[in-house]
């Protein structure tokens, strides 16, 4: 598969992507989150989540990726992030206090990480007795049903599945690391579709890895069909959340 360099593709998500709806709101209040807590987001990229929990909450922020460009995005933010240079693999070389997080979650990130169970064995050790992991990311279901992704570059449905973790395989690595708790939710919701450029400009990166041909086709039907009124889309993630023992 090609290797993405997201230093490269960090304008494109800081112009398109924006938070899951409800997904902050809930972890705000599932975590407990608060102006006291500490949270952190690994594989922040440009820090969208991290940013409006930090805004709603006050909760002070950190934010780990291992691309400077994205950092660099995050930074723009108008929310007091401290963000730094890591990966979610290599949690425990982050010198991270251990016992000092209320929340530490992941969007869109967890299908890089080849082996999970390193990563949550080392955000267990970070997080407070009590405290929450939430790992959001997309379920077999979400990639076969996504509109228009799905419907317009169909070789993305293979190309996903082929790079995400089974939800249910994810649940194991966390009970199998020590969490508790373990439940799925799924976030969802419809807009209207009205623009191509965000699929033009390929600001979802299984749009990168999939053949040229099947892109530039899938950008002139979808393109066409737009042309006839909006396309009722959907924005879905699951968030896979967990507790460490009290």
């Amino acid at each position: 598969m090609t290797a993405l360099d997201y230093n490269q593709l960090a304008a494109e998500y800081a112009r398109h992507r924006r938070p899951y709806p409800g997904l902050v709101e809930f972890l705000a209040e599932f975590a407990g989150v608060d102006g006291d807590s500490n949270v952190l987001e690994m594989g922040c990229g440009t820090a969208n989540h991290l940013a409006a929990l930090q805004r709603l909450t006050g909760a002070r922020a950190l934010g780990v990726d291992p691309f400077p460009e994205m950092l660099k995005a995050a930074a723009t933010h108008e929310a007091e992030l401290e963000l730094r240079t890591g990966r979610a693999e290599e949690i425990d070389g982050l010198g991270l206090p251990e016992a000092s997080f209320d929340l530490i979650f992941s969007v869109d990130m967890i299908h890089y990480v080849r082996e999970p169970a390193r990563y949550f064995e080392g955000a267990l050790r970070a997080l407070k007795p009590g405290g929450v992991l939430c790992t959001a990311t997309d379920s077999e279901e979400i990639i076969r049903t996504r509109v228009p992704v799905a419907q317009y570059f169909p070789s993305t449905v293979e190309v996903e599945l082929g790079r995400h973790h089974a939800i249910d395989d994810l649940l194991a690595a966390l009970r199998d690391a020590g969490f508790t708790d373990g439940r799925r939710r799924v976030f969802e919701s419809t807009y209207e579709l009205t623009d191509v450029t965000k699929y033009r400009e390929k600001a979802f990166s299984s749009l990168h890895l999939i053949p040229d041909e099947e892109f530039a086709s899938g950008v002139a039907a979808l393109t066409a069909r737009l042309a006839e009124g909006p396309v009722l889309a959907n924005n879905r993630t699951c968030a896979v959340l967990a507790r460490r023992p009290e």
